[in-house]
């Protein structure tokens, strides 16, 4: 009579382990916000923002004016400490005018535990937060003041791009808009989709040193390695909730924004969207070196909760 033989562990442990192993990994997921804050409450996060934030997510980046008034009080600290602390991924904060124009930039970057600009690499992607209240976005020439932050920012910048080799990405996580003059349509009409939109950015107290002339050509050497670079931006929503482009050498700008807590009633003239406001949901691949995203309707996302 015929006897079925056991079957050996080990051959049994090597094939279970070779089914796992073959299984998709699930990615790591990011979340990118621009603009968050609350109009009818300036000192607090939009709510819906709030709600998002219990979301467990890898990383979550800020794009600036994370608060409207963020250094009027030391209460307003006291908040985004608290809810800093409930947020179960790692913050990567880039600075909006908004977050440093009301109070002493200190009490911020304490509360951020991390410099106004820098940069890390974390499973394949470089990130290099940059602080844009340090550049001069006016036609006049740049004020002789914080001429060694802003050259110190711009060493970092070049220390990165020069550098950088083994990383799959380069993000760029930046509050207002950067490369203005490049964004166009195919008729060459500039396509401004950033709340402020300006034109021959300088990036020092010198003021020949644009930002399209210094600090591109530099990210286009990064592209032609192989490095695909991201610039995200956060001075979004009034005028666009999202924006999606590609300049000639394949570099990716990227932008979400949240405003839609301003009544329509009194809103000013030059606030253009009311369209669902957007963030920006990232996913990682690491091992496959792998980046995608896609923008996501605020509303609905938290609704999914």
């Amino acid at each position: 009579m015929y006897q079925h033989k056991p079957i050996h562990f080990l051959c049994f442990f090597t094939l279970l382990s070779f089914l796992v192993s073959c299984q998709p990994k699930q990615p790591r997921e990011y979340i990118f916000l621009g603009h968050p804050y609350d109009y009818h409450r300036l000192e607090r996060l939009d709510p819906r923002v709030e709600q998002l934030l219990t979301y467990p997510f890898d990383q979550v980046w800020l794009g600036g004016d994370v608060c409207g008034e963020m250094g009027s009080s030391e209460e307003n600290f006291i908040y985004m400490d608290s809810l800093f602390d409930a947020i179960p991924g790692e913050i990567h904060w880039s600075l909006g005018n908004h977050d440093i124009n009301f109070g002493p930039i200190d009490q911020i970057l304490a509360l951020k535990d991390k410099p106004a600009f820098y940069s890390i690499t974390q499973s394949g992607i470089c990130l290099l937060v940059l602080n844009t209240n340090l550049f001069w976005f006016y036609s006049s020439d740049p004020p002789q003041e914080k001429c060694q932050e802003k050259e110190a920012q711009l060493a970092l910048i070049k220390s990165v791009t020069d550098t950088i080799k083994e990383a799959s990405h380069l993000v760029i996580l930046h509050h207002h808009g950067l490369l203005t003059e490049m964004l166009t349509d195919s008729i060459n009409q500039l396509l401004n989709p950033f709340n402020v939109n300006a034109q021959s950015i300088r990036t020092s107290c010198d003021p020949k040193s644009y930002a399209n002339e210094v600090v591109y050509p530099q990210l286009v050497e990064v592209q032609e390695r192989g490095i695909q670079v991201l610039l995200i931006g956060g001075d979004m929503g009034m005028v666009a909730k999202e924006f999606d482009y590609r300049t000639p050498e394949g570099i990716a700008v990227l932008g979400s924004g949240i405003n839609n807590s301003m009544s329509r009633e009194f809103a000013p003239e030059y606030v253009t969207s009311f369209d669902p406001d957007k963030v920006l949901w990232l996913q990682h691949w690491p091992e496959q070196k792998r980046l995608e995203w896609r923008f996501v309707d605020l509303d609905s996302l938290v609704a999914r909760q």
